[in-house]
């Protein structure tokens, strides 16, 4: 047995009993014809403790059909015999028995019987409370509203289209509201009728849902791109087809969540990201420009440095001078400090740990350049630059390298023509 759930459309539906059974109610299901077709544990439990005598079918007779008269039933069981014959030949459209047994001061029981569709007919959903129920029990909930009440509470978008013509079946609030379409006016329509004037859209869409119901599986699309009134937005969507009893998909679930917001998210962190590693390449770029490493004759180097130089730039200078030193093959560093305002005992102690490695590498330093104020400050605070050799300038420096070569800088004089 199968239930419609897109109304008075003759379409082989789902089955009923996973929904029958999560009813808060004892429930019931009976055919065209009169036959019990479902009911859920509630309503036989309550049927096996006798607490229901209004009820005018035997479970324990199968098939459990509809008496065809009233006789031999109590006054109750008349009334809802007499209620569920009204709607099923389409007589009435709602019928409320209120059961006058039960415990005193207990909520009177109730009895409620819809129209239901069941296998292409018109059946009857009879749900029912006892008069033993509780105050707080819920009342009779027909089984369509309890499967609009949990749609409606699910944290997404959610909507049902029938697998033939893809028409909205079922929506629920959410999506009514991303939508922007009153629920009444949605229903029935395809994705055409729904974006007229975004028909590339609407076809892509359409695309989709056909592929899914060709493959018979559930489909994750992560991420996709809608242009719609209010904008780019990004969704992330599950389609999962529902079968029947056969194994023949009906129905297409589409549950949509919209991350945007996420999505926008994740890009603004993308783009800090590439700020991030420029601003580091920059950095790297101004560290090495801070701390040049120049050769200006074979075997010789010079690097000048200017302004201050705290501990980061320290280990920078070492890392250079070191790396410059093997890459050029330096017999000479001239460490040129004329664009150095202050130089104390901190600085002059990387200075020292730099030659100091540098010797390690068959490389000897030469301080140049050395202001008459950085010369006092040396005397004053007893700074002792131990091997490290000194010269008044860079010109003098290089004189020094060369000298240590066996070369010499020669003025040329020029010819007379």
């Amino acid at each position: 047995m199968t239930l419609d759930l897109d109304g008075p459309s003759p379409h082989v539906g789902v089955d009923p009993l996973p929904l029958l059974c999560a009813l808060p109610v004892a429930a019931a299901i009976f055919d065209a014809n009169g036959a019990l077709r479902c009911a859920n544990p509630r309503l036989e439990q309550i049927i096996a403790d006798g607490a229901l005598p209004a009820w005018p079918v035997s479970l324990a007779r199968s098939p459990a059909v509809l008496p065809a008269s009233l006789e031999g039933l109590a006054g109750e069981a008349q009334e809802v015999l007499a209620g569920i014959r009204a709607i099923l030949e389409g007589k009435r459209e709602q019928v409320e028995i209120v059961l006058r047994g039960g415990a005193p001061g207990a909520t009177p029981g109730e009895i409620s019987v819809t129209p239901l569709r069941v296998d292409g007919a018109r059946g009857a959903l009879v749900c029912v409370r006892s008069p033993t129920a509780p105050h707080d029990a819920p009342g009779a909930v027909p089984i369509e509203s309890f499967l609009d009440t949990i749609l409606d509470h699910v944290p997404v978008s959610v909507f049902i289209k029938e697998a033939t013509e893809f028409r909205l079946v079922r929506m629920n609030r959410r999506y009514e509201q991303v939508l922007g379409v009153p629920r009444s006016s949605a229903l029935g329509k395809t994705v055409f009728d729904l974006f007229p004037q975004r028909r590339e859209e609407a076809e892509r869409l359409d695309r989709m849902d056909r592929a899914v119901i060709e493959k018979g599986e559930v489909v994750d699309v992560p991420e996709a791109r809608m242009v719609g009134a209010a904008g780019e937005r990004w969704l992330h969507m599950v389609k999962v087809p529902l079968t029947d009893a056969r194994g023949v998909i009906q129905y297409l679930v589409v549950m949509v969540e919209d991350i945007t917001e996420k999505k926008r998210a994740e890009e603004a962190m993308q783009r800090e990201l590439a700020w991030f590693a420029t601003q580091r390449e920059l950095l790297d770029v101004i560290q090495e420009l801070s701390t040049p490493v120049i050769p200006v004759h074979e075997g010789i180097l010079v690097v000048p440095l200017v302004g201050t130089i705290d501990s980061a730039r320290g280990a920078r200078l070492l890392e250079m001078l070191l790396q410059g030193i093997q890459r050029h093959r330096a017999e000479t560093v001239l460490i040129d400090i004329t664009g150095v305002p202050v130089l104390d005992a901190d600085v002059a102690d990387r200075l020292l740990q730099a030659t100091r490695a540098a010797s390690l590498l068959g490389a000897t330093c030469v301080l140049v350049g050395a202001s008459p104020d950085v010369a006092r400050t040396f005397v004053a605070q007893g700074i002792d630059l131990g091997n490290l050799l000194t010269q008044r300038d860079l010109q003098a420096g290089i004189r020094r390298a060369l000298a240590r070569q066996g070369k010499a800088i020669v003025a040329r004089r020029r010819e007379r023509r």
